[in-house]
């Protein structure tokens, strides 16, 4: 038998690195570890999403429950998200007058015209 190795060496080429930005090349890499690594970035950027709904007013064809599922599944980037806090870890109505900590209001107004 040779002694052959399937070892792949990995490489990886940076074109361009800003403060908030990189972009590299990977080559030879497993599949795997580029998912891995794929999850560590999405990971490392702060995000918010949306977690309760209210609809006033519904005349699309699609039911308030999808369409609450499909909002919260928008990751939202957000300079504040580093300093929002898990209203399920702190108690929200503690009277302390600082909800900005524990929630965002979005408002979205929609109006269908057609053609």
């Amino acid at each position: 038998m040779d002694n052959v190795s399937y070892q792949r060496f990995s490489r990886i080429k940076i074109r361009e690195v800003k403060p908030d930005f990189m972009k590299f090349k990977l080559r030879d890499i497993d599949s795997s570890i580029a998912n891995t690594l794929r999850h560590i970035m999405i990971a490392k950027v702060p995000t918010i999403a949306i977690d309760l709904v209210e609809i006033e007013v519904n005349s699309s064809v699609l039911n308030y429950e999808f369409t609450s599922h499909r909002l919260g599944l928008i990751p939202l980037t957000s300079e504040c998200a580093m300093r929002m806090r898990f209203s399920r870890d702190y108690d929200a109505c503690d009277g302390d007058g600082q909800y900005e900590y524990y929630s965002v209001e979005f408002y979205l107004r929609v109006k269908y015209l057609s053609d």
